[in-house]
């Protein structure tokens, strides 16, 4: 495992009730089937780069609160691409994961973000983010 994908893997172990959720990496031909449509859809190289260091740690991982990430070969990560350039990453309760206009964001369907702050130039930033409010939540 490269820096980041340690990093990740000790974001996610570190999550509440994190024991409660398999760390499944995806399999080469998921991987493979998830370079091909980013690399069709012209996706930026660094992201699909920092995505697949994700997919190859937990693909799909999904936690109680607030962070859940699909599938790597799940096609709705390209479902808002073709219209407004975003990937769509994963979806828990009201929160939406996606990566839009250069950043990583936790947000809602009807926005983005919720605001600057929940906002990074990389996939582990927004994994903290989500660490983040998570341990608010349970404040």
């Amino acid at each position: 495992m490269n820096q980041n994908q340690l990093q990740i893997l000790k974001l996610l172990e570190e999550l509440p009730d994190s024991s409660d959720f398999e760390l499944a990496p995806a399999t080469s031909l998921q991987i493979t089937v998830f370079i091909e449509r980013a690399a069709a859809k012209k996706v930026p190289e660094n992201v699909i780069a920092q995505l697949v260091e994700l997919y190859e740690v937990a693909d799909g991982y999904v936690n109680y609160m607030v962070i859940g990430f699909f599938n790597c070969d799940d096609e709705t990560i390209f479902e808002w691409w073709d219209d407004y350039q975003e990937l769509w990453i994963g979806q828990r309760d009201f929160n939406t994961l996606r990566w839009a206009n250069g950043k990583f964001c936790l947000g809602d369907a009807s926005s983005i973000s919720y605001d600057k702050f929940y906002e990074s130039p990389t996939l582990v930033g927004l994994i903290e983010i989500c660490r983040n409010e998570m341990l608010r939540a349970i404040d």
